[in-house]
């Protein structure tokens, strides 16, 4: 209950510290319903399982999913990369239980790029994740202006204005690593300001007994622990060359036959295309032995 009650007062706060860029956005996606956003599970090793629209589904590779309400889980030995349909990496290590609050987006630019992995995002995004135990790396594009990325842990909110950032909590810490970028983290409701942190650095959050602030103490990321934050974050930037995101024109659906060749008032589609790698070349190697005259 105090945790939920933590949680539910860090968002609002947050929400209140951010109104300007978060009112703005929240009006420009008001002008045209935009389409429902997605997130693609690029890879899948060992036992996972998702919760969507009220189904549950065992985690399976190259399969896409509407992110807004996902609840992702995984097992002891097991991890997961995703794509968001911003463009945004996410890795989810073992034991790992991640919940999308919100992600929202608005239309597509007609004059984006579709290639895989672009430096920025399609369209202005709004996301909100809650990290409740585990590990997750995280690698963006360049967010859009007006666009907002929150993720939350049970003592620790994180404003991410873009880069690559590691994230592990418990039910008694925050460790939170940028490698890339930039973001404020906030440990409490009165924490107005947060603490900017700066690429290189590190901010753990402990929780504190009774009803105090939790602590969020800064330095430098630790040589020996520099290698498990960026092979969090190589994975989730890895997972961004496997997918792009398309757009295509909602048909309305017309009676039990399903959809009709109507288009639906000019309301977008986010479809989803894996990326083909380039085959490497063939290269034949052949014994010495194997050679004439030997």
């Amino acid at each position: 209950m105090n945790a939920n009650l933590t949680r539910l007062i860090i968002l609002a706060t947050v929400a209140l510290v951010v109104t300007t860029p978060s009112a703005l956005a929240q009006r420009q996606l008001g002008k045209k319903k935009g389409p429902t956003s997605k997130i693609y599970l690029a890879e899948a090793v060992g036992e996972s399982q998702i919760v969507t629209g009220e189904k549950l589904y065992t985690a399976k590779q190259a399969t896409a999913f509407d992110a807004p309400g996902t609840v992702i889980e995984t097992k002891e030995g097991a991890h997961n990369a995703y794509v968001y349909s911003n463009g945004t990496g996410m890795f989810v290590d073992e034991s790992t239980r991640v919940e999308i609050d919100r992600f929202v987006q608005e239309p597509f630019q007609p004059n984006r790029d579709t290639a895989a992995d672009v430096p920025y995002e399609p369209s202005i995004s709004q996301s909100e994740v809650h990290v409740a135990r585990g590990a997750v790396g995280i690698c963006t594009s360049q967010l859009v202006s007006g666009s907002s990325m929150l993720y939350t842990t049970p003592q620790a909110s994180m404003n991410i204005r873009g880069g690559k950032v590691s994230i592990q909590t418990n039910a008694n810490e925050t460790v939170i690593d940028l490698l890339d970028g930039d973001l404020t983290v906030r440990g409490s409701s009165k924490d107005v300001g947060g603490q900017i942190l700066r690429p290189g650095e590190r901010a753990i959050v402990r929780a504190s007994a009774g009803n105090l602030a939790p602590t969020i103490t800064i330095s430098r990321i630790p040589q020996e622990d520099l290698d498990a934050s960026d092979a969090r974050v190589t994975v989730a930037c890895n997972a961004r060359k496997t997918v792009t995101f398309d757009i295509i024109e909602k048909k309305a659906e017309v009676g039990p036959d399903g959809p009709a060749d109507i288009p639906s008032g000019g309301d977008q589609e986010i479809v989803v295309k894996p990326t083909i790698p380039a085959e490497p070349p063939i290269n034949i190697v052949i014994s010495p032995d194997r050679l004439p005259g030997n």
